[in-house]
This record gives C-alpha cells, sequence and structure tokens, in this order.
C-alpha cells in the first residue's frame, strides 16, 4: 500500500515450520512446573481485548456480557459458588503467559470465556496452557464465534461445554453440570463434552428476562474502560436481516432493556465523579429501537449538568430531520452507518434493504450537524464485480456520504446465511478468523488488493499503517530489577551482557501485550534469534515491536532468521492484513531501526532503501533549532531531555507542530515527561487514561 508501516515481508528462504508454532498444551508454557492447584467453587469470567499496536493505548474492552453472566450466576447459586471477572489490570496488560498464570493463581473450577472474531483463537491458546497447569479446570465458552456450525471450536480439546446465543438463562444449568452436580444440564442451545463425544442441543434456547438482569454498572461488577468510555447495550435484537450477520439469529425479535434500568445507568453516567466521557451506544440500529427518541430525550436533558459525548451505529436511510436535530443536542459525536454496495443486485442477494439515495441524504443531515460519519462500504459482496466496487467508490466520493470510509472484506462468519449458502453462491473462504472471503464467482482473488489500493487513492487513505511504538527510556518508568515491576511493556537489552539470560523467564512472565524487545549495543545475531524464539514459543500471540538500536546496520539476513523464528503467521493481525499486504506479510512482529539523522531526505532514503520491506527507520536527532527540525522526517525521534530544554520546549513543540502537523504521533522522545507533554500537546489520551509503561533495562 502506501509502505507507512513496516509490515515485514516473509523473505526469500525464510520457510515456516508448522511445528515450530504449534499452539497445543504439549508446546507451550515451556519450563513453568505446574503449580499444586486447590479447587475452589469459582467461576471466572474472562473476555480478551482486541490486538493493537500501541500499549499505552489502552483498549475499550468492557466485558458486558460476563458482567450480565455474573448477576445472572449470583441471582440462582448457592453460597458455595462465586463469579468473578478477570480484570481490565490482567486481561488488557498482560502477554498470553502472565494471564495463564493469573488466571490459574485464581484457582477457578470454570473458566468462562467470551469468543470474539479478534480473541478465539488467543482465548482458546491460553485454554490449553490453564488445561496444561491445572486438568481440571473446566473451559465453558460463548459469544459470536459458538454456533453450531463452528466445528474447530466445538471440537477445540481444551473446550468442555458452550452456550449458542445469550447465555444468561443457561449459565445456571451448564455451571451445575460441569461441577457434576446435575445428571443433564435441562436446557437448550448448547453443546458438552460427555464420555460417549460431544451432546449437542441446537433447539432454540429460552429467552431471558431483561428484567431479572440490574445493569452490571450499578452495583460494579464491571465498570467504564479506563479512557472513560461505557458501553450500553438498550436492547437486544435487529429487525433486518443481511445475509453476512449472525445478530438476528442469535436475537430473533427485538427486547428492550427495562426502561428503569437504562435510567439508573444513565444517571451514573452523567454524575459528576462517574469519569465517563463516552456512552458507546451497542445497538445493532440505535434508531430503530423502540422508544429510541425517548432515551435521547432523556440524556439530553442529563447533558445540561455534564456533556458526555456519545458514540453509536444507524441507518441513516431511516433518519429524519427531526431524528438528527435530537441526536445533536442529546451530544452525537460520531456514528457508523452501512452503505455496503450501491450495486442493487448484490445488495439483494445480501438482504440488505435500503436505498443508497436515502443513505446520502441521512448522511448529509448527520455532518451539517457536526457529527462525523464513518461510512462501511463490503467488498467481495457475491454478484458485486470490481467494477461494481469501483462505481461504489466513485458514487460515495460524488455524493459526499462520509466523514471517513471504512472498507471491509466481507467475513463469511460463523452462524450466518452465508456461510450456509457460500458453496451454492461460489464462495471461497478463509477457515478461520476473521473468515475473509477469498473469491466469489464475479470477484477473482488476485482483484481483492488492487480494490483496496484504488480505495486508498481515491480517498487518500491508509489502510496499511502501523504507527511506531515509544522509544521513552528515561524517566520514573525505568526499572533495572524485575522484582520491582508488576508487569512489563518494554525490555532493553544490552547485547554486549549476557546479564539478560538471567532474566529472560521472568521477562516472559511479566511482558504485556503488545510488547517492546530493544536491542542495544553490538550485533549478536545467534543471541537475538535466540531471545525472540523463545519469548515468541511462550507468548505467540502478542503483538512485537523489535527496536535495534545498534553500532552498525543489521544484515538483511538477521530478518529471515528472526521471523523464522519468532513469526507466528496465523496471528489475527497478520490473517487481518492479508488482503491489504497478501500472503506471507507478518504484521504481528514490526522491526525499528534507530539511526542518526542524516538531514536529507536523499541520504535517508539510500540508508533505508535496502530495508524498505522488513523495518522501518527512526531518525534520531538532539537539534532543536527550526533549520534543522525543517529537513527533518518521521518517524523522529528526540534524544534530548526536558532538563535539556528547559523552556525552549515550547518553542520546540511549535516548530515540530508546523512541520509535522500530518504526523504528531511520529514524534517520538526519549525523556518520559517531553513525551507526555507532546502527546497532551495534540489531544493524544491523558496519562490517566493510558496504560503506563514499566520499562526494564537489563
Amino acid at each position: 500500500m502506501k509502505n507507512h508501516g513496516p509490515a515485514t515481508q516473509v523473505r526469500a528462504g525464510a520457510n515456516f515450520n508448522p511445528k515450530r508454532y504449534d499452539t497445543s498444551p504439549e508446546n507451550s508454557v515451556r519450563g513453568h512446573s505446574a503449580p499444586k492447584v486447590t479447587v475452589m467453587d469459582k467461576v471466572l469470567f474472562v473476555q480478551l481485548p482486541p490486538p493493537r499496536f500501541s500499549f499505552s493505548e489502552a483498549p475499550s474492552n468492557i466485558p458486558l456480557a460476563a458482567g450480565f453472566l455474573s448477576i445472572a450466576l449470583h441471582a440462582v447459586i448457592d453460597d458455595t459458588l462465586s463469579g468473578e471477572i478477570l480484570e481490565p489490570a490482567i486481561v488488557d496488560v498482560f502477554a498470553d503467559q502472565g494471564i495463564v498464570l493469573e488466571i490459574v493463581k485464581r484457582q477457578p473450577v470454570i473458566v468462562a470465556m467470551t469468543l470474539y472474531v479478534w480473541n478465539v483463537e488467543r482465548s482458546l491458546f491460553l485454554a490449553s496452557n490453564i488445561k496444561k497447569l491445572a486438568p481440571d479446570t473446566k473451559i465453558l465458552v460463548g459469544g459470536p464465534e459458538v454456533t453450531p456450525d463452528n466445528n474447530w471450536v466445538i471440537t477445540h480439546p481444551a473446550v468442555d461445554a458452550g452456550v449458542f446465543g445469550e447465555g444468561e438463562s443457561r449459565i445456571r444449568p451448564l455451571v451445575t453440570f460441569l461441577l457434576g452436580r446435575r445428571e443433564e444440564a435441562g436446557t437448550a442451545g448448547f453443546f458438552i463434552k460427555v464420555p460417549a463425544g460431544i451432546h449437542m442441543d441446537t433447539r432454540p434456547h429460552p429467552q431471558w428476562d431483561l428484567s431479572l438482569s440490574p445493569y452490571p454498572y450499578l452495583d460494579k461488577t464491571i465498570a467504564p474502560s479506563r479512557d472513560g468510555t461505557l458501553f450500553l447495550e438498550t436492547i437486544r435484537g435487529c429487525p433486518f436481516r443481511c445475509k453476512y450477520c449472525y445478530y438476528h439469529k442469535a436475537f430473533n425479535n427485538i427486547r428492550t432493556h427495562p426502561p428503569g434500568s437504562i435510567e439508573k445507568v444513565l444517571d451514573l453516567a452523567y454524575s459528576k465523579d462517574s469519569g465517563v466521557n463516552e456512552i458507546y451506544l451497542m445497538d445493532p440500529t440505535f434508531n430503530v429501537g423502540q422508544g429510541f427518541r425517548g432515551l435521547v430525550r432523556s440524556m439530553t436533558i442529563r447533558r445540561n449538568a455534564r456533556d458526555v459525548a456519545l458514540h453509536t451505529e444507524l441507518r441513516a436511510d431511516l433518519l429524519s430531520r427531526e431524528d438528527v436535530i435530537l441526536l445533536k443536542d442529546a451530544g452525537l459525536r460520531s456514528a457508523e452507518v452501512g452503505l455496503q454496495t450501491v450495486n442493487p443486485l448484490a445488495l439483494k442477494h445480501a438482504g440488505r434493504t435500503g436505498d443508497p439515495e436515502h443513505v446520502a441524504r441521512g448522511v448529509e443531515w448527520l455532518k451539517d450537524a457536526g457529527i462525523e460519519v464513518t461510512t462501511g462500504i463490503i467488498l467481495g459482496l457475491p454478484d458485486d464485480t470490481p467494477g461494481g466496487f469501483t462505481r461504489t467508490l466513485e458514487w460515495l466520493r460524488q455524493a459526499g456520504a462520509y466523514s471517513v470510509v471504512h472498507p471491509f472484506v466481507l467475513s463469511i462468519l460463523p452462524g450466518t446465511d452465508f456461510r450456509t449458502e457460500a458453496e451454492e453462491l461460489g464462495i471461497r473462504f478463509h477457515s478461520r478468523p476473521p473468515y475473509y472471503v477469498r473469491s466469489t464467482r464475479t470477484f477473482a482473488e488476485e482483484d481483492f488488493q488492487p480494490a483496496l489500493l484504488e480505495c486508498e487513492n481515491v480517498f487518500d487513505m491508509e489502510l496499511d499503517y502501523i504507527p511506531p511504538p515509544s522509544l521513552v527510556d528515561r524517566g520514573p518508568s525505568v526499572v533495572t530489577e524485575l522484582d520491582m515491576a508488576a508487569y512489563l511493556s518494554k525490555w532493553i537489552v544490552n547485547l554486549d551482557s549476557s546479564s539478560w539470560l538471567r532474566s529472560l523467564p521472568e521477562v516472559i512472565r511479566k511482558a504485556s501485550d503488545p510488547f517492546t524487545i530493544w536491542f542495544r549495543g553490538t550485533m549478536n545475531e545467534r543471541m537475538m534469534v535466540d531471545l525472540l524464539h523463545e519469548f515468541a514459543q511462550a507468548n505467540p500471540h502478542t503483538c512485537l515491536h523489535v527496536v535495534l538500536e545498534l553500532a552498525d546496520l543489521p544484515g538483511l539476513q538477521f530478518f529471515d532468521k528472526a521471523l523464522y523464528a519468532a513469526a507466528h503467521p496465523d496471528h489475527y493481525l497478520n490473517r487481518a492484513y492479508r488482503p491489504v499486504y497478501g500472503e506471507g506479510a507478518i504484521i504481528s512482529i514490526n522491526f525499528w531501526i534507530t539511526w542518526p539523522d542524516p538531514g536529507n531526505a536523499e541520504l535517508r532514503g539510500r540508508v533505508s532503501a535496502a530495508y524498505d520491506s522488513v523495518a522501518g527507520f527512526v531518525w534520531e536527532t538532539s537539534r532543536i533549532d527550526e533549520e534543522s527540525l525543517s529537513r527533518s522526517s518521521t518517524p523522529l525521534l528526540f534524544s534530548g531531555s526536558i532538563t535539556d530544554s528547559g523552556s525552549d520546549y515550547r518553542k520546540l513543540f511549535e516548530i515540530l507542530h508546523e512541520i509535522h502537523a500530518g504526523r504528531p504521533e511520529e514524534v517520538l522522545f526519549r525523556d518520559a515527561l517531553l513525551q507526555e507533554k507532546w502527546n497532551a500537546s495534540f489531544g493524544k489520551a491523558s496519562p490517566e487514561s493510558s496504560l503506563a509503561e514499566t520499562i526494564l533495562v537489563t
């Protein structure tokens, strides 16, 4: 694509051996002995976050489903069983082995995992590791990935039972059955492993009475995210029957949460000390819910005392001008709308109703009201063609029906009509998340990448952008002893010493996700490759940044060997980026070379040319004068400290903002305080809402 990210291609000769990336229990948690476990009657709910490239940007990973399940469990259980949710300070911070060890330490009898497309494989890897350390622990799964036709999840050796659809009505019977307290689960819509094989009941499950579920924020079962976002579901169900979506099958009618419960959540969110600054309304289509206008008016009234931003998904073609005024008055800042395509045949076969011209009208009203609109389009719908996708892009550009365009490659999700009809429709798709379509009868596999490139060019956007990691190495977050840190986000390794060897096992256990390994000193290829191999074997689902601050530029063979030793080709991020980069690209490991800035674009090009396909360069400078900085390029690393800059740091920021206004996130500082002040200068998340780095220097 536009080559702003350091996407690493598997170079010639780097042939992957699948056995090296086996995630079965016998190939994981190497060197860790199983702790003695005393079984307690505890159900531990676990929801892993989406993968991300930047550690400091905490994910909005609110376990809302687990909150409702925990309340449903506590409403009916006896005193010998408890339900807990693994807290964000663990699931949003640690890499694979850190989470496994924290789960085992809590000694649950059942681990209940919520599986989404972005976390299902990592969750099952953790389940395998939990079983290795605590074999008697039962694994119960639920969420959108658990459907009767998703056989690879159901048959996974670490899984003991699963729930199809909403789980509140089944949590008690399944838990009691898994604990051996009942001979039968006594409900519908589940599967369970029994000595004779897998018992599966696909009958429609009983719907849960939502009036029995007080919102889990109210008793602090869950909390808003660190960045102040609160997820709010007001309805379950959807009136539409889009064939690429499972939601209407999971909830085959529309049910509304009790208004009184919603009002109590709003009272909490708008209270002075709540810390909530955004409410994400999670309804699949907010403006079709019964009584949505009354809810919007209720938020408008509360907004008089305290402003809270709103974000939601809308059907733009169903909006009226009055609706848009109501939404604006309530504080709606941004909305997602689905155009999908302007090809009428593709829309018909996708079961998608609506007129694109009405979508454009609704989007125009939203934009006129100052509301940012992200318009989604889908690439690879049956009966669409490359020419049809081009016409959608051109129509969208001319209509201006967007603030931001978000192209999606069609996913053939488990449980959807498209999954059932795939063979009949001539759809070829990947069998693992994100289940991207490979080709259809009218869209060849080789046409996807050019279509995405065309979308980039039409809308001047980047689909392949990967930001550089934090390069802070000075300040209070730096430690020199492992016992000083609860977790590690970055490890600076001095290659001229072997003392790091003693630290590796504990680093593996305390590492965050994502994680940065920063090599300094004299190149030692074997040592570096061995370290990366050991780390990646234990934490294969961790997004890894490798920073090279070496006396000399590394040889290209190092990247081949490092990828062979450490890359996990089936990491979710690698699959998610394949339509952009093609087969063989590795996104989950990114290499960055810090190098003195020559102050000349031609010289920079000469230095970096050979590394374009394997690493990104970060150009370092200590100059603060305007003339030197005017010749600088991002990613840029400023090596001075706030003490060196003194009061001049504000002038430095003015110059940098003027020169690098388009990419402020690529201006980096070694000094922690300067980096913090720089982030604040362009509105990046405050330290209070970010995850704090802990940096080990060995």
